[in-house]
């Protein structure tokens, strides 16, 4: 059944869930959040830190089909990811957050999410802090490229800069329009929410085409660049949507293994839970880290098998059968008939993984000699042909195995170590009376 109020939703049910008992409401403000104003400005997405690894894997792809690069390739790959992940990534996460920092405030894992700290009363002076840093650090990255003219970086700072804020107003113009309106579980699937869901992919694009193009030349190795640029894409999507869904938890409660959705409109989360469509009317108790009656926050939602209709699947068979042909271009030139069935056998071999539910790892195993055999017939190197695909696959079984109390457990980590390096500097730059007035309540942790 579901009730409206005018302001908040509460679901219990969907198009294929069985009626459950009422979720209890989200009445309650959010835990004020445990990040200090400076911690965020030092980093604004701890959780996000993992990402930072697709530039430099697409490059270790290619330099390893290269069969090497020279140090200064490796010297102008560290500081192209210097400047794409802590610099021009986290402001454009800082606008993202400036945006949505009403509605963080509201969302009821505020505390947890890394975002923007409140409270609102605050808003002025944390807003204004936040656009100061992330200005500081377009204008840090534009310096690196002139002060280093050696290392030939100036059209890669154009290109990230470029590519991340376009796909950044592309994304935030989207969202404005797709969500903030309704509170229903599952939120209705409307154009503008479907194309947000596709347009998030884009952001995979520049951070993996960056990494290959330090190697690969991609001027004159143009369908490699497509093959790579799709693979990218898709996978953002699954990774992206997947997560979103794993997200949405945070409105769902458990009783007796049975799931309530409880929301509000002003908490602008319609691109999460209009994916809620797709997701286990039940919770499996083999899924549940913790208690079957209370928060859904510790439910593996994805971990078993979904509905192949789902959008992280969709994108991860689309992901899977351009990796497989974006590996066989890594090794040289092939034919468009050959190129098919390497794709049909990447797709193939992605779809069993996707339909597996569980033993996936296995599945990615047995997939990757069945491409690999495959690609032996076509390229004196199948095991390097085939590393693209197990990479894509092993990611996406990554991304639907967890759940929202595990989500981000290594940006944290890394977040703590940065943060504790970071901090004696920054103490001492900033003096301690500052130190404290933007650390907050005197504590010393960044």
């Amino acid at each position: 059944m579901t009730t409206t109020a005018p302001a908040v939703a509460t679901r219990t049910d969907t198009a294929r869930m069985p009626a459950g008992p009422p979720a209890e409401p989200s009445a309650a403000p959010p835990a004020r959040s445990s990040r200090s104003l400076l911690g965020y400005l030092l980093m604004p997405r701890p959780k996000d830190l993992f990402k930072a690894v697709l530039m430099p894997l697409t490059f270790a792809l290619a330099a390893l089909a290269a069969g090497g690069v020279p140090a200064s390739t490796v010297l102008r790959a560290a500081v192209v990811l210097v400047v794409l992940e802590l610099l021009v990534y986290p402001a454009r996460y800082q606008w993202n957050d400036i945006r949505g920092f009403a509605a963080d405030q509201r969302h009821p894992a505020e505390a947890d999410r890394g975002r923007l700290p409140g409270p609102l009363g605050r808003a002025r002076e944390h807003v204004a802090a936040s656009v100061a840093v992330a200005v500081a650090r377009l204008l840090l990255a534009a310096a690196l490229a002139l002060l280093l003219p050696g290392l030939h970086l100036g059209a890669f700072v154009v290109w990230l800069v470029l590519g991340v804020f376009g796909v950044a107003v592309a994304y935030e113009a989207l969202r404005a329009a797709a969500t903030g309106r309704s509170g229903e579980v599952p939120a209705p699937v409307r154009p503008a929410l479907v194309l947000l869901w596709i347009v998030v992919g884009a952001g995979y694009v520049v951070r993996g085409l960056t990494g290959l193009a330090l190697v690969v030349a991609l001027s004159r190795h143009p369908m490699a660049g497509v093959a790579a640029g799709v693979t990218l894409w898709a996978y953002g999507v699954a990774f992206v949507t997947s997560r979103w869904a794993i997200e949405a938890t945070a409105f769902a409660r458990l009783r007796d293994g049975r799931l309530g959705w409880s929301c509000e409109a002003g908490h602008a989360r319609e691109h999460l839970l209009a994916l809620v469509r797709w997701m286990p009317a039940r919770a499996d108790a083999r899924h549940l880290s913790g208690p079957a009656d209370g928060p859904a926050t510790g439910w593996s939602a994805l971990r078993g098998r979904t509905a192949l209709t789902a959008p992280w699947n969709l994108a991860a068979v689309v992901a899977g059968a351009a990796a497989a042909v974006t590996g066989r271009l890594l090794t040289g030139d092939t034919s468009v008939t050959e190129a098919a069935v390497i794709a049909v056998t990447g797709g193939l071999a992605t779809l069993g993984v996707v339909a597996a539910g569980r033993a996936r790892l296995a599945v990615v195993a047995a997939g990757a000699v069945v491409l690999a055999g495959v690609l032996w017939r076509q390229t004196p190197a199948p095991l390097v042909a085939a590393l693209p695909w197990v990479v894509v696959t092993a990611a996406y079984v990554r991304c639907v195995a967890g759940c929202l109390q595990t989500m981000g457990a290594l940006g944290d980590r890394l977040r703590s170590r940065l943060g504790a390096a970071l901090a004696p500097i920054a103490r001492a730059t900033l003096g301690r009376e500052t130190w404290t007035l933007l650390h907050g309540r005197g504590s010393a942790r960044a």
